[in-house]
């Protein structure tokens, strides 16, 4: 009897083996999510997690206070946003102008500042100086990281308003690996400006329906950041260790992947857009091909907006990052520095990525900046 079973056991065997190896094969073949994960969407994300939350509750202590004051949102200016890397860490700078009606004002803004940002604990600090027209300036800091400047003055006369529209552009980065989420985007009642990868397991079929809708495509370019190879930009990148013939290919074989492409936006690339050199040999190959190109400006030390508009490459750059915290607040937070950027210097370029979150504010939102903005691609921005 234990013969006979062993036996048929035995007999089980091959088809059990068949079994698990059919599994397998259709696991990592039938799915290339599986095989792909989707790469990390920009190079802010390496950022420390406890730097990253502290740089937030310093925006929510700056928007409580300016809540709390009663200053209107047209006497708030975002001045910059922009990235800066220092010991390995990655985050977004601030600098934002409040106008407030006279001296009594600002010194009020700034007692109630004060009180936000000293309950955020020992490790965010700041200090105070007076400007020459008896305005003040707060420089702001995480953990010895500077990272807000506000600008406190009065004035009686208000910011300038525009009579027309200010316009606003949306990028929509790193599309190619969950196709749901960007067919989501590209439904969206807005313009979008898609940004899509080369070699992604979903770039054919986003550029397909993208095409189909009207969507205005860019090609969302890999290109060398800092820390490399532990930061990894992914297929189709451009390094600085490549020749002119090399990173000519390579370009070309990215644009055929995104027929249609009307310009060029940086993924990643903190080391290769500071490379006058290299980035030359890009924007060349741009010119020649009638494309733009959209700094994201991953790092602050950037070449590539100033040499396009040297050699007379239609340019642009990033204003905003809108998602790098996926917090609700913090994406409204930031989709708000984008609006007041626009409202105050007439045009801004704001770049998201494809998560629910954003995906939820933008619908959220989309009718009310529709409402106060002209909406429009970025190839409508670029000069």
């Amino acid at each position: 009897m234990i013969e006979k079973k062993r036996l048929f056991f035995l007999a089980l065997l091959p088809g059990f083996l068949a079994c698990l190896i059919f599994l397998g094969v259709y696991l990592f073949s039938s799915d290339n999510t599986l095989r792909t994960p989707p790469p990390v969407f920009e190079e802010i994300y390496s950022s420390r997690s406890d730097l990253r939350e502290k740089i937030r509750n310093i925006d929510y202590a700056i928007y409580e206070s300016l809540y709390r004051s009663g200053v209107r949102e047209r006497n708030i200016s975002f001045q910059n946003v922009e990235t800066r890397h220092q010991n390995g860490n990655i985050w977004n700078f601030t600098e934002i102008s409040v106008k407030c009606p006279d001296s009594q004002c600002t010194r009020n803004l700034q007692i109630t500042i004060t009180h936000d940002l000293t309950a955020l604990g020992p490790e965010i600090s700041y200090r105070y100086e007076k400007t020459p027209d008896n305005g003040i300036v707060c420089h702001i800091s995480a953990q010895d990281f500077y990272t807000h400047k506000i600008v406190l003055s009065f004035d009686s006369q208000r910011l300038p308003v525009k009579d027309v529209r200010s316009r606003v552009a949306i990028i929509i980065d790193d599309l190619g690996y969950e196709p749901d989420i960007a067919l989501s985007f590209i439904q969206l009642n807005l313009p979008l400006s898609l940004s899509v990868l080369p070699c992604a397991p979903f770039t054919d079929l986003i550029v397909r329906e993208a095409t189909e809708k009207g969507s205005e495509l860019i090609l969302h370019l890999p290109m060398e950041p800092k820390h490399y190879p532990s930061v990894n930009p992914g297929s189709g990148a451009l390094f600085l260790s490549m020749e002119e013939q090399e990173i000519l290919r390579m370009l070309n074989q990215d644009l055929e992947d995104i027929p249609g492409a009307r310009g060029v936006n940086n993924h990643m690339g903190s080391s290769f857009t500071e490379n006058r050199e290299k980035m030359l040999i890009v924007l060349k190959e741009l010119k020649k091909r009638n494309l733009f190109y959209i700094d994201s400006r991953t790092t602050s030390d950037t070449v590539g907006f100033e040499l396009a508009r040297d050699i007379g490459l239609p340019a642009a750059k990033r204003s905003v990052f809108l998602d790098n915290d996926l917090a609700p607040k913090a994406i409204k937070i930031q989709l708000e520095r984008l609006l007041s950027m626009a409202r105050h210097s007439g045009f801004a370029i704001g770049i998201g990525h494809p998560h629910k979150e954003t995906l939820k504010i933008l619908r959220e939102y989309q009718s009310g900046i529709k409402a106060e903005f002209h909406v429009v691609h970025v190839s409508e921005l670029v000069r």
